[in-house]
């Protein structure tokens, strides 16, 4: 099927090709071609010599009010009648909950959990929304056209629920992405205090859990950087049953799912799910290959003797549809075919694939529509009669989409939103297939975005090869780029300007166009929300586009940490580990606000107030190469120190990827006694000046190195979750 290309006027340069495949540099008419790039350099080092990196605010609400989910306020789904409550929609960036009609109006506002991201409806009619920054359940009620707050549940050992679910026994079901934990919660009556008493179970559930979904008789659990997602059967009293849990495992993440059971108790159900293509990522073209967004269809029972069976799988990156984080699965009617639909935060468009019964099953090989429909879609809800509505971070707005084609935009009425216009197109060219959008998605060859690899900025829990030789590498976030240069493990680009420019190059190097392209709005409308305006007179120059993408990588700081929010000093056991941090840890991972600049250093007595502030500034890095005994090396001379900023963010960890958790990083760590400081000792510093050898793996036996004994891995586990 011939790929379908986002529309745009591009206005190119040279379009021939080097001799070694690198793109020719744009013709600047007679004379010496003046370094294209120089100007860029000289707007970075202004915006670098004016910035307070102590100070640089996290990214929390920088872009946007982002809606970010939609829940049916009638937990059966019933249609609402005109201008009555239909849906709820957290704003992530606002830290609230907005109540919606049919017709995406704002009905009302309810303060909503730190970040929140998730939102359920029990059987009584009572919303419960959860925040990824906050370990407290908000309760509301919906009288009229009015979301009243009704109460908490506090959550002890959380630092954030990521999503929530509802089960029609009453039941919540939370999501703690930091742990890997599925935490089943039945609600009881309210105190004066307005907390909530409960009932709870908390059990193990994978790497990175975000979403979940209760069906009747089953739970499904999206666990990212496991690439997998848990079918478990529940009981009558809605509680996941021991043992009995399919799973559906991918190379690589899973973005969105949908499912519909196909028996009762015991049955089995069918499962669509929206993620990267599964397979492994390939670098040895020169590019990213292997990595389209694909469709699947699955078959699954969970119980006695789980069975996952694939019937389908459809790449969509074909179709225009990027890194689908929304998909709606739902029976054709009159038939015992199914209908799914799916949109993408990183295309232009929705597809309908129509999945036909023959006498062998479902058919692999669906009918295929699709309609325009603008990027950035985080997820959608049925309205009835054929019509969606749908969350957009992206564009800051909910899309009401009637069924017949016709798409109306609801922004979010917010006058804080004061970002420039050179920031939402670099958010677009991040998010979005602008940055390479001639791309093709036919054998290794993939249409695909940053966040393929880097969900949200962070990680996708691959160990991919590189095309080197056998060295493989984790992926690594894309937040907090301004302060931590060089950037890369093993290029070390000195500085945005440099990643900006080989962003261009390496996303488009096998399409065949030079990535010295100008972009206008004329054949992208949506781009007109983001500042590109005028009907097509608006040509964005290339220099112009790199700027952007720098501006907005200089804004895409790290989100505040949940586990420092609203607390001003260390428990005992965390200074404990924040000394054996000095002693131990912090020659390579240095206490500096610049990673290249050592003269940025904090002094010990200020790291407390610098982890507890909400920029969270400290980089924890260091420029330059180490050899630690993480191999195969990915350069000469080792590896790039990295930040240690959000490590529950990063997993898994070491360049190779693995030690799949951080006390496995500290269990393998092997040390020259010298005679340093323990945690709590207050001898002198000498030892942490001029610390021995030191590595982080594979150490050789018989070369007199000590491991951290327990109380010291305890502590640095306490300390380091607060970085």
């Amino acid at each position: 099927m011939a790929a379908v290309r986002l529309a745009l006027t591009l206005s190119l340069g040279l379009t021939a090709l080097a001799c070694d495949g690198r793109p020719a540099p744009p013709v600047h008419g007679g004379g010496p071609d003046p370094d294209p790039l120089e100007p860029l350099r000289r707007f970075e080092a202004a915006r670098r010599a004016e910035a307070d990196f102590s100070r640089a605010p996290s990214s929390d609400r920088l872009f946007g009010s982002d809606p970010i989910a939609l829940r049916a306020v009638d937990p059966l789904g019933r249609p609402a009648a005109p201008g009555a409550p239909a849906l709820l929609s957290p704003l992530r960036g606002r830290d609230a909950l907005v109540l919606l009609d049919a017709s995406l109006r704002e009905l009302s506002r309810a303060p909503a959990p730190a970040s929140p991201t998730g939102v359920a409806v029990v059987p009584t009619g009572e919303v419960f929304a959860s925040g990824e920054a906050s370990p407290s359940l908000f309760r509301y009620a919906v009288r009229g056209a009015s979301l009243e707050p009704a109460g908490r549940i506090e959550l002890a050992g959380l630092h954030g629920v990521r999503d929530l679910a509802a089960g029609p026994e009453g039941l919540l079901y939370a999501l703690d992405e930091r742990a890997g934990t599925l935490v089943t919660l039945r609600p009881g009556h309210a105190g004066a205090d307005g907390r909530i008493a409960i009932e709870r179970w908390d059990e193990p559930i994978g790497a990175g859990p975000f979403r979940v979904v209760r069906l009747a008789h089953h739970l499904i659990v999206d666990c990212l950087l496991d690439h997998t997602l848990v079918v478990l059967p529940v009981g009558a009293d809605g509680r996941p049953l021991p043992g009995g849990a399919a799973r559906v495992r991918h190379d690589g993440p899973i973005w969105s799912f949908d499912a519909l059971e196909t028996g009762g108790a015991g049955g089995g159900l069918l499962l669509a799910a929206g993620g990267v293509e599964d397979h492994p990522l390939d670098r040895t073209g020169g590019s990213f290959g292997y990595i389209d967004s694909f469709v699947f269809l699955y078959r699954v029972v969970a119980g006695v003797r789980p069975e996952v069976t694939r019937l389908s799988a459809v790449n969509v990156s074909e179709l225009g549809v990027l890194t689908p984080k929304a998909i709606a699965l739902s029976a054709i009617p009159g038939s015992s075919g199914v209908r799914v639909i799916a949109t993408g935060y990183g295309g232009d468009r929705r597809a309908e694939l129509l999945f036909r019964a023959t006498e062998a099953g479902l058919g692999s090989a669906p009918e295929v529509s699709t309609r325009p429909l603008a990027p950035g879609v985080a997820a959608m809800a049925a309205l009835g009669g054929g019509a969606f509505a749908y969350a957009n971070p992206l564009l800051d707005a909910w899309l009401l989409d009637a069924g017949d084609g016709a798409v109306v935009k609801q922004p979010v009425r917010d006058g804080e939103d004061a970002r420039s216009d050179e920031i939402r197109i670099g958010e677009a060219l991040f998010f979005t297939s602008l940055m390479a959008p001639w791309n093709k998605a036919d054998g290794p060859l993939s249409r695909f975005t940053c966040e393929t690899c880097h969900f949200e900025g962070y990680v996708d829990g691959r160990t991919h090869h590189t095309g080197r030789g056998d060295v493989r590498a984790t992926t690594k976030p894309l937040l907090g780029l301004f302060n931590n240069r060089p950037h890369f493990s093993r290029a070390l680009d000195p500085d945005l300007t440099a990643v900006a420019d080989n962003e261009f190059r390496v996303a488009g190097a096998l399409s065949g166009h030079d990535p010295w392209f100008s972009i206008s709005s004329e054949g992208a409308p949506w781009l007109a929300d983001l500042g590109l305006v005028d009907g097509g007179r608006d040509a964005r120059s290339p220099e112009a586009l790199r700027r952007a993408l720098m501006g907005f990588l200089m804004a895409f700081s790290h989100r505040a940490n949940p586990a420092a929010l609203g607390r001003t000093s260390f428990t005992p056991l965390e200074r404990d580990g924040a000394r054996v941090f000095r002693d131990r840890c912090a020659r390579c991972h240095a206490p500096v606000l610049r990673s290249d600049d050592p003269g940025s250093a904090a002094p010990f007595e200020r790291w407390e107030a610098l982890v507890f502030a909400p920029e969270g500034a400290i980089v924890w890095g260091r420029a330059g190469y180490e050899k630690t005994g993480v191999v195969p090396y990915v350069h000469e001379e080792g590896a790039r120190v990295p930040s240690l900023r959000r490590l529950y963010k990063k997993r898994p960890y070491f360049t190779n990827g693995s030690a799949k958790t951080l006390r496995e990083v500290l269990e393998r760590a092997r040390f020259e006694d010298t005679g340093g400081r323990a945690a709590g000792d207050q001898r002198g510093a000498a030892a942490a000046a001029a610390p021995g050898a030191f590595s982080h793996d594979g150490a050789p036996a018989g070369e007199g190195l000590v491991a951290l004994d327990a109380g010291a891995i305890e502590a640095l586990l306490a300390f380091l979750d607060l970085l």
